[in-house]
């Protein structure tokens, strides 16, 4: 009887112990895509073409569009020297406004769009240092 009962505790934490172990492996691999500047991902962008990654650069002036009926928000994410088109249809950060510097994750699409799934923004003036009067 005991030893039925020890097998079954064994199969448990077996079990239980891999359920966790892929839980854990499924969260380090959605966050683990990896993080480009547009320039970065513009020279590469043959090789990342259906990966889940990060693009980084600045929100074009009078690149933004917005279509309230359908949730989605157009721009053009630029670099130093390239840039890409953006399409995003969740919430948009209340920050969010032409010139900012953003981190888009999400995935290049065929016609060579970029398919955000999140949107982020960075506010300079919180990360920067005061300088002293």
């Amino acid at each position: 009887m005991k030893k039925k009962i020890l097998v079954k505790m064994a199969i448990g934490i077996v079990v239980i112990g891999g359920g966790i172990g892929y839980f854990m492996y499924q969260a380090i691999q959605s966050s683990s895509s990896y993080y480009y500047s547009v320039d970065d991902f513009i020279r590469g962008s043959d090789e990342v073409q259906n990966s889940s990654l990060r693009l980084a650069g600045k929100v074009k002036a009078g690149s933004v569009q917005r279509d309230i009926e359908q949730m989605l928000l157009t721009f053009t994410l630029t670099g130093e020297k390239t840039e890409i088109p953006v399409s995003y249809s969740k919430t948009v950060p209340d920050n969010f406004t032409e010139g900012i510097e953003v981190v888009v994750s999400g995935r290049l699409d065929p016609s060579g769009n970029f398919q955000a799934d999140k949107l982020m923004t960075r506010c300079e003036s919180k990360y920067k240092a005061k300088l002293e009067q």
